[in-house]
């Protein structure tokens, strides 16, 4: 199951900052971000899922970034099958979100992070109904139940320290895993972003497959997942900035990027 934070600021000049982790199969093929959907905003650019189409993550400068995460409840279909999921950001970063129309989500169940500059929001759809929670100023954690829940084993472990974490306030300059580095040297960019870096960098000493990793290799309800990529995000008033990495070995840092802390 996926990971992100978030800080939300609304009087910032980048009102929300994001850090997102995506997991899913190894072997279920993807891209990074680019302009995959010509046929919809063609500023909108995302990371695209091949088998179906669709995107984990998906943002333009004129509409900030959504992501989804899958939850686990189980939803029922008449014929056996479900929209993808990964519609879900598109249609989001083009001003449709679910349940908005009346109409129940047709996808299996998941977390809608919706981030502008005007504010974030978590849409959940459980099969049953979709409910939106307002995340207020300060920084939140979300996986695969609801926002900041300490019972989700990551939340619980990782939530307080991220918000005792300096946030980053403004767009990363570097990439994820030259962020990580210089995290790792105890220094910062200029940007911010050592802080949650630094987490990250501390949470890949446990175990991949342990409850509370946020790094992930494990045997999950619905099979084999892993951590894949990694996302820093700044959402502003007028543009939106993405920097991605691509992990070498899923739910691993070595083979990336080496670190030196314990």
């Amino acid at each position: 199951m996926c990971t992100v934070v978030v800080r939300v600021d609304p009087a910032g000049e980048w009102p929300v900052t994001v850090l997102a982790l995506r997991d899913e199969s190894p072997d279920r093929p993807w891209d990074p971000p680019a302009a995959w959907w010509p046929e919809r905003d063609p500023s909108v650019r995302g990371v695209r899922d091949r088998s179906a189409g669709g995107a984990w993550l998906a943002a333009s400068d004129t509409a900030g970034l959504a992501v989804v995460l899958n939850r686990a409840e189980p939803v029922p279909s008449t014929d056996g099958t479900w929209t993808t999921r990964g519609v879900v950001p598109l249609d989001a970063v083009d001003g449709v979100l679910p349940g908005a129309d009346g109409q129940l989500p047709t996808t299996r169940a998941f977390n809608l992070v919706r981030a502008t500059a005007d504010g974030v929001t978590v849409s959940t759809w459980d099969g049953e109904a979709v409910r939106t929670t307002d995340l207020g100023p300060g920084v939140h954690m979300v996986t695969h139940g609801a926002p900041d829940d300490p019972a989700a084993p990551r939340i619980g472990r990782w939530l307080d320290a991220f918000r005792a974490a300096p946030a980053p306030t403004a767009p990363p300059v570097l990439g994820p895993f030259d962020e990580l580095r210089t995290a790792d040297a105890g220094t910062d960019a200029g940007d911010g972003w050592s802080g949650w870096f630094g987490l990250l960098a501390e949470s890949a000493a446990l175990p991949s497959d342990d409850p509370d990793a946020i790094l992930r290799d494990a045997v999950e309800p619905d099979g084999h997942v892993a951590t894949l990529s990694i996302v820093a995000a700044a959402v502003g008033r007028d543009r939106t900035v993405l920097q991605h990495a691509r992990l070498e070995r899923p739910g691993r840092l070595d083979g990336s990027v080496e670190l030196h802390r314990a």
